[in-house]
């Protein structure tokens, strides 16, 4: 490691611009000690190179993903350059526990980061996590920079053991710490059943909130604030409509769907319960809460709503839908996708597969120069033309 120790007569001010000369990177990437009549710099940890976005459906969604040869299946899988390389890592949070029996005998998931190689496999990396217990049962894994630092941090939705009585539990947070190492720790004092969460800043003070979707809470869908060190805690007054209370809501996403560079809500759950999938326009505020949600047009015995892609071209705005069965008796039994044009909410149905094993997310993919619906995972062979 370099290192150079500078007279104090230059002063700090001096000793800064230096810095900045050594590290033009970010200045924020040294350590400045002073040891006697001396300043001593040492490069710490640096920002990643590979560009972390304002919102997590950007840092998913629009890094232009393909499909992946995946080391595991996962109950989350969240990408980012975790190493610091400028690769795509992986990270992973694998249940343990299944079928759900007792709560006693629900145990902790793993959590696991891989590092992506040239041949675009992927290697546990070990160093990463002191420990690899994560929360009982991880859903769904986002990727902002929570703590500021310029390196991707990670937040768990966990909704618990999957079964009566629910007992929900904590979200998990890994945040970027100096050393190139992740610090795993609750999320916030919240204990539910998260299923889903989206992250943004929604209260303008640049550090990436989050909103989650918990249907055992009175209000179904609410916003944890940022506190700036990657802790969280639930705003007082919500900024989403009541129309959205008590109903089961399990998937939400942060994007801007009308193209005014406003980030708004999609909401998804069990549309055969009374949960309609539903678009929630920004006013331009951040601020939901007196905004009539528009009802995107439901699709019989398919109400599971999972996940969503917003896609633009020369022939407009499509929301695609990722579904599975329900409603019909049967349950995850199925590989649905539909298109919503917006704003006419012209509906067609491109994939309807049953019964097949489910999939998790959807994202669009560039394939051979055309322009596809997929998932992040090649073994799932969905691959849906634009």
């Amino acid at each position: 490691m370099n290192k150079f120790c500078i007279s104090k007569s230059c002063g700090v001010r001096s000793i800064m611009l230096l810095t900045a000369f050594l590290f033009p990177i970010a200045t924020s990437a040294v350590v400045v000690i002073p040891i006697d009549d001396m300043f001593l710099i040492l490069p710490t940890k640096s920002p990643s190179t590979e560009p972390i976005q304002d919102t997590s459906y950007r840092n998913f969604k629009e890094i232009g993903l393909n499909p992946q040869t995946l080391p595991n299946w996962a109950d989350a899988r969240a990408y980012g350059s975790f190493s610091g390389s400028g690769h795509t890592d992986l990270f992973t949070a694998s249940l343990t526990y299944w079928p759900p029996t007792t709560p006693a005998e629900a145990t902790p998931s793993v959590f696991q980061f891989w590092l992506k190689q040239a041949d675009g496999t992927f290697i546990e990396d070990k160093h990463l996590l002191s420990s690899n217990e994560g929360c009982i049962h991880p859903r769904k894994a986002v990727v902002a920079d929570f703590n500021l630092d310029g390196h991707p941090d990670i937040f768990v939705a966990c909704h618990g053991w999957d079964a009566p009585p629910f007992p929900g539990e904590n979200n998990k947070i890994l945040l970027s710490q100096t050393d190139s190492t992740y610090l795993v720790k609750n999320a916030s004092k919240d204990i539910g059943f998260f299923h889903s969460v989206a992250a943004a800043d929604l209260n303008g003070d640049d550090y990436p909130d989050v909103i989650v979707a918990n249907n055992f809470d009175p209000e179904s869908v609410f916003v944890l604030l940022n506190d700036g060190n990657g802790s969280f805690y639930r705003e007082s007054i919500s900024r989403l409509p009541s129309s959205i209370y008590g109903k089961n809501y399990f998937s939400v996403e942060l994007v801007d769907i009308n193209g005014d560079e406003k980030l708004d809500i999609l909401l998804g759950g069990h549309e055969w319960e009374g949960a309609n999938t539903v678009a929630i326009i920004n006013p331009g505020s951040n601020d939901f809460s007196g905004i009539t949600p528009t009802i995107i047009p439901p699709v019989s015995n398919e109400g599971v709503v999972l996940d969503f892609v917003v896609t633009r071209n020369d022939e407009g705005i499509d929301i695609w839908i990722l579904r599975t069965s329900g409603g019909d008796g049967t349950f995850y039994q199925s590989r649905t996708v539909q298109k919503v044009n917006w704003p006419s909410l012209v509906s067609t149905i491109p994939l309807n597969e049953r019964p097949e094993r489910w999939v998790p997310w959807i994202i669009p993919s560039i394939l051979n120069k055309g322009k596809f619906i997929t998932t992040d995972n090649a073994a799932d062979g969905v691959t849906i033309p634009q």
